[in-house]
């Protein structure tokens, strides 16, 4: 390998038996995760694709940390064939991975097992204890415009679930659910669709293929980016939480990623601009059901935020608080504003992208209501926290 350099992937701190390591994981999917020891870290950190093995090491050296010349090509081949490096292999590895998504009509349900149970009793059983008998969160007549959920495993947010998942539509009134989900995927679209099928434990999902197809016609870039769905956890959690809600009724869904391009100045607003006119058709179609799949402030170490001191859960509810309220009060400059404010404490919030889109695409003279707000800590042994509202918006009274 000449100058092997390191993929844009995410590196986590983990301790497992009193061993410290490093677990790097790929956003797009196209590898595994991987766990090396924590003092492979300064070999990774030259991986810039600037410098060849020879170079690293001496570098290495001069900073007073040894590696022999079979220490380094063997951790070199060890992420080359684990399609970390930016190399043949991982090219090799992304073109055959996006040939069979492409080629498929079923996004598979790549979470299951993972943030949900796989086997559909257990999670049947799951959500049931959650949420109740799905008929008894449904009614005829419901003025329910959207919802705003966390993608987060349904165990660890189920009270806000149960606070939000309330009033809904029956299935005989809806024509379409439109998802709109948080992608952290390093696309270049502003947003991406798909007209796949999205499978879950307890059943399909169906794409609404026709508001898929018309946009498809007037956009030629929304779906050039369509394998960011491949690892949708967002719109998933979505789907499987309608499944269970709607059951063989479930309306389809028109999915739709939001990058955090569609924040963004210059050519990428434009394409938001034309995305947003498009689809300024279902705002005001009360058959049509708006679901955000997005998150708020996240901090500490675990998100690569300076470390949590004593005030930082206050600071981090006041600013999602003043978030969520010019998001109810349909407040959209003040709401841009926010999410555009990137405080080094708390970073941008998780899905400005999203709540910022659905603000735009909502039905204009809207009413919301926070439903639950909480602060969770993050999984796994790097501290952070998390902030998740759950929120729902009614369509404008008549009159």
């Amino acid at each position: 390998m000449d100058r092997p350099k390191l993929r844009k992937i995410e590196r986590h701190r983990l301790e497992r038996e009193g061993e410290a390591l490093i677990v790097l994981r790929d956003p797009q999917g196209v590898s595994d995760p991987v766990a090396l020891p924590e003092a492979a870290g300064p070999l990774l950190d030259l991986l810039d694709g600037e410098r060849s093995s020879a170079q690293i090491r001496q570098t290495l050296l001069f900073r007073g940390t040894s590696f022999d010349r079979d220490e380094v090509e063997g951790l070199l081949l060890d992420l080359s064939d684990a399609g970390l490096l930016d190399d043949d292999n991982f090219r090799d590895r992304w073109s055959a991975m996006h040939e069979s998504f492409i080629d498929s009509a079923r996004r598979p349900a790549r979470f299951a097992g993972l943030l949900y149970p796989e086997a559909p009793t257990e999670l049947m059983d799951l959500l049931v204890t959650l949420l109740g008998p799905p008929e008894l969160r449904r009614r005829s007549g419901s003025d329910l415009a959207g919802l705003i959920l966390p993608h987060q495993p349904f165990e660890r947010c189920g009270e806000l679930l149960g606070k939000t998942l309330q009033d809904l539509p029956e299935a005989a009134d809806i024509d379409c659910v439109v998802v709109l989900g948080t992608d952290h995927h390093p696309g270049l679209t502003p947003y991406t669709t798909t007209d796949k099928t999205f499978e879950t434990p307890l059943g399909p999902v169906c794409a609404d293929t026709q508001r898929v197809d018309a946009l498809s016609r007037r956009l030629d870039w929304i779906r050039r980016e369509e394998i960011r769905h491949r690892e949708a956890m967002s719109v998933e959690l979505a789907a499987v939480l309608l499944r269970y809600l709607y059951g063989d009724e479930t309306p389809p869904i028109l999915p739709l990623l939001c990058g955090h391009s569609a924040l963004l100045v210059g050519d990428a607003s434009a394409a938001a601009d034309d995305f947003q006119a498009l689809c300024g058709a279902l705002s005001d179609d009360p058959r049509v059901l708006w679901i955000a799949v997005a998150e708020l402030g996240h901090c500490g170490a675990a998100y690569g935020r300076p470390p949590i001191d004593k005030g930082t859960v206050e600071l981090l509810a006041e600013r999602d608080g003043g978030l969520l309220e010019a998001l109810v009060r349909g407040q959209l400059h003040e709401l841009q504003r926010r999410c555009l404010a990137d405080d080094p404490t708390l970073g941008p919030p998780s899905g400005a992208a999203v709540l910022t889109t659905l603000a735009r695409l909502l039905p204009v003279g809207y009413r919301g209501r926070v439903t639950s707000y909480e602060v969770l800590t993050a999984p796994g042994a790097e501290v952070g926290l998390v902030g998740l509202g759950g929120v729902e918006l009614r369509r404008p009274r008549p009159g």
